[in-house]
């Protein structure tokens, strides 16, 4: 483990990744592009063999927190990240996303000067390689789950009290956890801020792509949980499903097209 504990910590933000090599030196890069006084950057591995961690100690001393171990899946990786932060914000960006240019001290801004709200959130754009996708933003009214996502985990700061009084991420989740995560701060009253602009950028095929099946029947299993009528539930389960399947025909046409090009 490698750390800097030199000046206070204002901004903590947290890398987890798994053999991560062909993405993760951009997504290191767009984070230490931006050092500013008081950020604290921290990178849980979960024990790669594919170079990851070769490239990550390439860094040295950039890295302020590195470590490297088996764990229990995506949110017990997050809540390493989350315990080793010393920031008064914490901010997640996955091994394959780019934090985009001038957002850290865009974000320290906003929570200044609305010192009353805890967590942030914005937009992210969804990229295929460097096919540009969409731009995925909540509907106009944010807090009630009909799109697909709730909100962007790579596009989302909060202040670590909120974290400690409401709890991290659950472990019953493989891959909602972060949605289940953002119904509870509404159930709790958090107050949430949307920042209507691109914070983060992201790549198709994460994890959530690949099991799309498991990720829907979490997001539904969160929604009961969190207290929303079955009546209201199942309908929102199929409309999530039809969006999926609408980006994954996307990005087909998209590769397909690239591919007629080329030859």
């Amino acid at each position: 483990m490698n750390k800097n504990s030199n000046l206070p910590k204002i901004v903590s933000i947290i890398t987890i990744c798994k053999n991560s090599a062909k993405t993760i030196t951009k997504t290191i890069e767009s984070v230490l592009s931006q050092r500013c006084e008081g950020l604290e950057y921290i990178i849980v591995d979960g024990n790669s063999n594919d170079g990851t961690q070769a490239i990550i100690k390439s860094f040295g001393k950039d890295i302020d927190i590195f470590i490297s171990e088996p764990d229990e899946g995506i949110a017990d990786a997050f809540n390493k990240g989350i315990a080793l932060s010393s920031g008064e914000i914490i901010g997640i960006i996955n091994s394959d996303d780019v934090l985009l240019q001038g957002v850290i001290n865009r974000i320290l801004t906003y929570f200044t000067t609305h010192p009353d709200t805890e967590v942030i959130h914005g937009d992210v754009l969804l990229y295929n390689d460097a096919n540009f996708i969409k731009r995925i933003k909540p509907p106009k009214f944010w807090w009630l789950p009909w799109r697909l996502i709730l909100f962007n985990h790579p596009a989302t700061f909060v202040r670590k009290h909120v974290y400690q009084q409401h709890g991290v991420f659950s472990k019953d989740y493989k891959l909602g956890m972060d949605y289940d995560l953002f119904l509870r701060w509404q159930r709790a009253g958090v107050r949430i801020s949307y920042l209507s602009e691109p914070l983060a950028k992201m790549q198709t095929g994460g994890v959530g792509a690949q099991y799309p099946l498991l990720s829907l029947a979490e997001n539904r299993r969160a929604l009961l949980k969190n207290g929303y009528p079955r009546l209201l539930v199942e309908p929102l389960v199929e409309l999530q499903c039809l969006l999926r399947f609408a980006v994954q025909r996307i990005v087909t046409i998209q590769n397909f097209c690239r591919y007629i090009t080329k030859k």
